[in-house]
């Protein structure tokens, strides 16, 4: 799921609105949405749309549960490519719980990762990060890890940083990833990145890249480093 960037991927830009709950009396829920138009689809820095467009879409609704805790879930999408060997789609469910104390984020997310017309590729992923500001800048670490229905698992830790320049809507974004496991040994994957927000849109460029070689369908290193473009709106 490209939400570390979202996760080790371009970004998936969401919005937020408030949302009356059905007891007048209780907290507000928020809902979230969004669309992402990318120019390929990068999953901790290796291509799963076989280094070809994508579009991606993301749903959600968080609950404050008690003071500075909250719950979460919803469903995100990607197309793919068939030729990367994942399917023509990918569905993700997830839902979590997040506590925010002053400026610092923490969360713990499971997500079921689903990816259609393929047998056996599906798998359970367990996320634990925060985040927090360093001086301007805000900085984020976390582990996830993912067990595969086929048997086998993996383990993805990261460290990542944004910096938003004030009253401008550019931000700068750089993404550090260490994984190890069954579908990849001692693989690290790094982004840097720029985007910029007007209104409810928001336009990225990132530079992807690993230290790994993964053949696409075409003979070429699905996981080399490549400039990604992105566009997205927020609902």
């Amino acid at each position: 799921m490209a939400m570390l960037l979202a996760a080790g991927a371009a970004a998936l830009t969401a919005g937020s609105i408030q949302a009356q709950a059905q007891d007048a009396g209780s907290e507000p829920v928020i809902l979230t949405g969004g669309v992402t138009f990318l120019t390929d689809y990068r999953l901790r820095g290796a291509s799963l749309s076989d280094n070809k467009p994508v579009i991606q879409g993301v749903v959600s609704a968080k609950i404050p549960v008690a003071g500075a805790f909250s719950i979460y879930g919803g469903i995100w999408g990607s197309s793919l490519d068939k030729d990367a060997g994942g399917g023509a789609m990918e569905t993700d469910f997830f839902g979590g719980v997040q506590a925010d104390v002053g400026d610092v984020n923490i969360r713990a997310r499971y997500l079921r990762l689903v990816f259609h017309d393929i047998d056996d590729l599906d798998f359970d992923q367990y996320e634990f990060g925060i985040n927090a500001p360093v001086g301007p800048v805000t900085g984020g670490a976390g582990v996830i890890h993912d067990e595969y229905n086929g048997g086998g698992h993996s383990t993805y830790v990261y460290g990542s940083a944004r910096y938003a320049v004030p009253k401008t809507g550019l931000a700068f974004r750089g993404l550090l990833g260490y994984e190890d496991g069954t579908n990849w040994d001692d693989k690290v994957n790094w982004q840097l990145g720029a985007f910029y927000t007007y209104k409810a849109v928001t336009f990225g460029i990132d530079y992807v890249d690993t230290n790994r070689y993964s053949a696409n369908s075409r003979g070429g290193n699905r996981a080399k480093g490549a400039a990604l473009f992105s566009i997205g709106a927020v609902f």
